[in-house]
């Protein structure tokens, strides 16, 4: 099973998101306060998921999502924020909808990860879907990732077969 790191600077909100990972059945092996802390820790394994706060002390979510060795993917919880997906990083607003923050840290647990371990053909496939499913449905391409991510789930399938399912499907 992959390795949860909860980066928070609040200690209070940190124990809190261990609660409920933990409560589902997630083991979260790390908590910490900052960027710099992770990446350390995240150096000494081969692959994990980060829960943290958008902006920790010493850097961004994004700058950490970019520093983390291959393998890693980033949840960062954002007061002002909204959805959004981009390479190794997923954007989730707070207050969190609990069953869709579960959903993704689920996804991200139980597949290889997410993001960081496609090649370039299977991005363009992905990216492709996510066109057709822009173009026929008039949503946003953060929708879009996030409908191909549950029927992955749902399915069982994996992201990228699902992708060329949808484009498939499109063309016929």
């Amino acid at each position: 099973m992959k390795d949860i790191i909860i980066a928070y600077p609040s200690k209070d909100a940190a124990l809190q998101l261990r609660s409920l990972l933990e409560g589902e059945g997630f083991h979260v092996s790390f908590i910490c306060a900052t960027g710099s802390s992770v990446l350390r820790i995240a150096h000494n394994l081969r692959e994990g998921i980060v829960v943290c706060a958008s902006i920790l002390s010493d850097m961004g979510a994004g700058a950490l999502a970019e520093n983390l060795p291959a393998g890693f993917d980033v949840v960062a919880l954002s007061k002002n924020g909204r959805e959004e997906y981009m390479g190794n990083l997923i954007n989730m607003p707070l207050p969190i909808h609990k069953d869709e923050f579960l959903q993704t840290v689920s996804i991200l647990v139980s597949t290889r990860s997410a993001f960081t371990q496609r090649n370039k053909d299977d991005n363009e496939i992905i990216s492709n879907a996510k066109l057709v499913l822009m173009n026929s449905g008039d949503i946003s391409e953060s929708q879009a990732h996030k409908y191909l991510q549950k029927e992955s789930m749902r399915t069982g399938k994996k992201l990228v077969d699902l992708a060329k399912e949808i484009i498939n499907d499109f063309t016929e």
